[in-house]
Order: structure tokens, then sequence, then C-alpha cells
């Protein structure tokens, strides 16, 4: 006969009580937390979001401009990339980036939010050879440029999601836009994995994205 093992169940109430009144708790005590209820954890965190912020709600108006939807990643998830048949053309022309920035701001926009994929010219020919048409090496120049354009032209700020970048990539775009912006999907090696979502998709191998935030 096998045995029941009973597992006590720590007590959160001190904790809990804590955290309400905005104590830090020690690393001992985050982790009791675990154990609470998930409506006791949310009453808390109601408690001292609305003791630090109020009721008051902050947005930033903007308009988003996708300057590309090529991507040289092949997320399984993404419903963002195309491939360049389903497209009229690899990279939207500065002419339609401004069109859509002056709209944007005509409606009250104060942000030029560039969508775009992760360096399409390392993996489509057509990107390639769209870039050298607009008299840009890579994707990120033109990024660097339609910002730059936006800002002059129009006043928007921009805010820029280009993916993966370098230390020199990070400080050129500085110049050109208010913030940027790279999402960290997972620090997981097994999701790049043959069957996994990420796999084909140099970009979101665990290290290059933590590289580029800490930059």
């Amino acid at each position: 006969m096998t045995k029941a093992v009973l597992t006590a169940v720590p007590d959160v109430t001190r904790p809990l009580a804590a955290a309400a009144e905005g104590r830090v708790p020690n690393a001992a005590q985050a982790l009791l937390l675990e154990h609470a209820a998930l409506q006791d954890l949310l009453a808390v965190a109601e408690r001292l979001t609305l003791a630090g912020h109020g009721r008051v709600i902050t947005y930033s108006r903007k308009v988003f401009i996708p300057l590309t939807q090529l991507c040289r990643d092949v997320c399984h998830y993404c419903t963002f990339a195309q491939t360049p048949r389903t497209l009229p053309s690899p990279f939207l022309p500065i002419d339609a980036v401004l069109a859509t920035a002056r709209a944007g701001a005509a409606a009250g926009c104060k942000e030029a939010l560039f969508t775009l994929g992760d360096k399409p010219e390392l993996r489509y020919p057509v990107a390639r050879r769209a870039l050298d048409a607009l008299g840009f090496a890579t994707t990120l120049e033109y990024l660097e440029h339609a910002a730059r354009e936006v800002l002059a032209q129009t006043g928007l700020l921009p805010h820029l999601n280009p993916g993966v970048m370098t230390r020199g990539d990070l400080a050129r775009l500085r110049k050109v836009s208010v913030s940027m912006g790279l999402m960290l999907e997972t620090s997981s090696e097994r999701l790049a994995a043959r069957g996994g979502p990420h796999f084909g998709s140099p970009d979101k191998l665990p290290f290059p994205a933590p590289e580029t935030a800490v930059c």
C-alpha cells in the first residue's frame, strides 16, 4: 500500500500583508508568495497600483508605420511577417511613410511606431535589390533615414522596433528616435530546435536578444 505524503502549505499571511503595505519582500518572502491564492495576489496588486498611480491611465497616441513586413526569421506564430510574393513592395517607400505619418499627426498622434522584420536582406535577394534601389545597404540604414524624415517633417516622435542590434546600431538609431523596443520571447534553446516555434529564426536564439538589451 502506498502511503500518501502530506505537504504543509506555507502561511503567506504575513508576506501578503507586508506587500500590501508596500514593503519589498526579501528573497525567502517572495518565494512564499507563490503559494498565495490568485485572488489574494490580485487584491494586493490592485491596492499597490491605485496607491502608486491612482485611477489615471496614460497612453501615447501612435500611428503604426510598417516599414517592411519581410523578415529573415520564420517564427511559426508570427502573423506580421510576410513573404515577398504577398507584398506590393519589399519596403514602404518614403513617400508612403511620410503620408502615413502625416495622417497620424492629423488624427492627433504624437508618436510614430516603426514596425519591421529583422534584417530581411539577409534572407531575400529582393530585399537587397530594393535597398540598393533606395540607396541603402541595410534595413537599419533605411530605418534611420525614414525616422529622421518623419521627425523632421511631421514632428511625430519615432519609436523603433528593429530587432537584434549591435551597440553601434543602437547608438546611430538613438539620434533619430525617442525609444527602441525589443521583444524577449524566450530564454530557451529548446524552442529553437527542429519542430519548435523558433526553428530557423537566428534572431530568436537565447543570446543575441539579451546582448542587445544590455548594450
